[in-house]
C-alpha cells in the first residue's frame, strides 16, 4: 500500500453499462459511465480513436475500443450476455476502458460488483485477475488490493446513505432490487449482511424489455429494428427518433412490461408480500422501469427509488464501502 492517504476507487462492470469512480476532486465524488460494448481493433480497418469518448485498450496482445462514443461511431458492436463473460478478455477490457479514465495510476483498494449468483463462485477469481500491475493505454496502473460485493449493496447503501437511512440500518431487514441490462438481481438483508436463500438473479432485465419494444418497433414499420442501445438511451432520454421523425417509446411501454414480470414474479416467489421485509429499496439503470411493478407485487410497502443515480448508484455505493474499509482499517497491508 502506498505511504500517502489510500486511494480508492470504484467500478461496476454491468451487462448494460461499466459505471466507474472516474476521479475525486475536493471530496466530490464523480462517477462515470460507458455502454459495456467492445469493438476488436483489427488489421483490416482504421481505428476510430479520433473519435470523441472511445478508448483503445489491449488485453492478451488484442486491441479493443470501449467507450461512451464506441455505440453511436460503429454499427456492428458486440455486448457480452452470457453468465461466464468475467472470465473473458472482454469483460477486461472494460475494466481497463475504465482504468484509462480515471485520474490515478495506483489505487490502493478497488472495489468491484458482481452479480448475486455469481458472487460466490467468481469473487476470488475476480479478485485475483484484477489485483496486481496493469498496461493501459501507455500507463501502468498498480492495484494492490480489491474487495468484490454483490451489486444491490452498492446502490442500497448509497440510498440509504443519502435519505438518512444510516441510523438504526443493522436492525432492519431490507429488500435490495437491481434491474440490471441482462438479469435482475434482487437480495434481502439484514443491515448490510444478505440473508442466505433469499437472494437471486433472473435473466429478465432491461433487455428483455427494451427488446420487447423492438419487436413493436419493428412490427409497426414493417422493419428488422434490433438496436436496443438506441431504444435504451431513448427511453432514458425522451428522444428517439427513427427516418429522422421523432417515436414515442411510451406507447410501446405497457406491452414490454410483460416481458419484465417473471423476474418481478420470481421476487415475490422468495418474499411472498414482504410481511417481514421493512424497506424496498431499487437501483440500477432499469429502476424506473421496474418501479411500477414492484410496487404492485407489493402493495404494503414504499418502494425507494433514487432516479436520479439510479445508473450509477452501485459503484458510489462500492465507493462509501471501500472508504469505510480504510477509515475503520480492517484492510490489510498489500
Amino acid at each position: 500500500m502506498s505511504n500517502t492517504k489510500p486511494v480508492v476507487r470504484s467500478i461496476d462492470v454491468g451487462y448494460g453499462n461499466t459505471k466507474f469512480i472516474k476521479s475525486i476532486v475536493d471530496g466530490q465524488i464523480n462517477a462515470d459511465y460507458f455502454p459495456s460494448i467492445i469493438n476488436t481493433v483489427t488489421t483490416d480497418r482504421d481505428s476510430i480513436t479520433d473519435t470523441p469518448n472511445v478508448f483503445v485498450v489491449e488485453v492478451d496482445g488484442t486491441k479493443y475500443e470501449v467507450g461512451r462514443g464506441l455505440d453511436a461511431a460503429l454499427e456492428g458492436n458486440m455486448r457480452i450476455l452470457h453468465d461466464n463473460y468475467i472470465d473473458t478478455d472482454q469483460y477486461m477490457a472494460l475494466n481497463y476502458g475504465a482504468l484509462s479514465q480515471m485520474d490515478v495510476d495506483e489505487i490502493d483498494l478497488l472495489m468491484v460488483g458482481l452479480p448475486v449468483d455469481l458472487l460466490s463462485s467468481k469473487r476470488k477469481s475476480l479478485e485475483t485477475m484484477l489485483k496486481g500491475e496493469h498496461q493501459i493505454s501507455g500507463r501502468t496502473v498498480t492495484i494492490h488490493k480489491v474487495n468484490a460485493v454483490a451489486q444491490p449493496l452498492g446502490g442500497f447503501l448509497y440510498h440509504a446513505a443519502n435519505n438518512d437511512m444510516l441510523t438504526g440500518l443493522n436492525s432492519t431487514r431490507n429488500l435490495l432490487v437491481d434491474p440490471g441490462f441482462f438479469t435482475v438481481d434482487f437480495l434481502v438483508s439484514a443491515g448490510l449482511r444478505e440473508v442466505k436463500g433469499m437472494s437471486g438473479s433472473h435473466p429478465s432485465g432491461m433487455s428483455a424489455y427494451l427488446k420487447s419494444i423492438a419487436k413493436e418497433i419493428s412490427r409497426e414499420f414493417n422493419v428488422n429494428y434490433d438496436n436496443i442501445s438506441k431504444i435504451d438511451e431513448g427511453v432514458r432520454t425522451g428522444v428517439f427518433k427513427l427516418y429522422g421523425k421523432d417515436v414515442d417509446l411510451k406507447q410501446y411501454h405497457k406491452k414490454a412490461l410483460s416481458a419484465i414480470m417473471p423476474g418481478v414474479e420470481a421476487i415475490a416467489n422468495v418474499v411472498g408480500d414482504g410481511i417481514n421485509i421493512d424497506r424496498v429499496v431499487l437501483v440500477g439503470g432499469g429502476a424506473s422501469i421496474f418501479k411500477g411493478p414492484l410496487q404492485a407485487i407489493l402493495p404494503n410497502h414504499k418502494v425507494h427509488c433514487n432516479d436520479a443515480q439510479a445508473l450509477v448508484a452501485n459503484v458510489l455505493g462500492y465507493q462509501l464501502m471501500g472508504n469505510a474499509w480504510i477509515a475503520s482499517s480492517k484492510m490489510s497491508a498489500a
